[in-house]
């Protein structure tokens, strides 16, 4: 679920699409003209000594050393999930790439929502994600768009109405800005973009995930 303010809204939206058009542009000229420019000076290897040679080359080395250390470090240390938001699957691996389950998940439905002068899109995040908490027979409370969504007046910020023991599931995980990991009492959508923003599992996946993942795994979605 992302929040955005209605104001001012279109000129932002031609921001970020000319920036990185013309960002793009500048780097395809740049990077055009030093092609060119290689192409039309002389070999690489040309007049070069012997020492300058052996130079290049421990200067190769050691970014390929350096190259090999960042890759090493991107690697995932635990058990991890990957989610594909386009399919509404998942895929549960261990540490060394390998799948251990998968199936259908249902994730963000991306619809918006008109809350006064902020537009609420509903949407699952794509990125690198990590798992900060995890909790059993977690209760949901309920923030002022659920009660919008539904036609219902906003009860205050500690009314009862606001607590809901089911809708979460048995379990669930956190992986920061709200978003979550959870199950479902919708069953029969699982596979289905219908969810707020966060991944929803059906059951049986879900205590398989829990158990399996711990607070620092990683979740990659896509």
């Amino acid at each position: 679920m992302e929040i955005e303010e209605k104001k001012g809204r279109p000129f932002l939206s031609i921001l970020k699409w000319f920036i990185p058009v013309f960002l793009f542009c500048l780097s395809f000229q740049d990077s055009a003209f030093k092609v060119k420019s290689w192409m039309n000076s002389k070999p690489l290897f040309e007049g070069k000594s012997p020492e300058a040679l052996e130079n290049l080359a421990l200067r190769s080395s050691r970014n390929i050393a350096s190259i090999e250390s960042k890759i090493e470090k991107l690697k995932p240390v635990k058990p991890y999930i990957v989610v594909n938001t386009l399919e509404n699957r998942f895929s549960l691996r261990n540490v060394d790439g390998d799948t251990v389950r998968t199936g259908v998940c249902s994730t963000g439905k991306n619809e918006l929502l008109i809350a006064g002068n902020k537009r609420i899109v509903f949407k699952t995040p794509k990125g690198i994600f990590t798992v900060r908490n995890k909790q059993q027979n977690r209760p949901w409370v309920k923030p002022d768009w659920a009660f919008i969504e539904d036609g219902l007046p906003i009860p205050s910020a500690r009314a009862a109405e606001r607590i809901d023991y089911s809708t979460l599931g048995d379990y669930a995980m956190e992986i920061g800005n709200g978003y979550m990991i959870h199950g479902t009492l919708y069953q029969r959508f699982l596979g289905l973009p219908v969810t707020h923003g966060c991944v929803r599992l059906g059951d049986k996946d879900l205590e398989v995930v829990y158990n399996t993942l711990s607070k620092g795994s990683k979740v990659y979605i896509y």
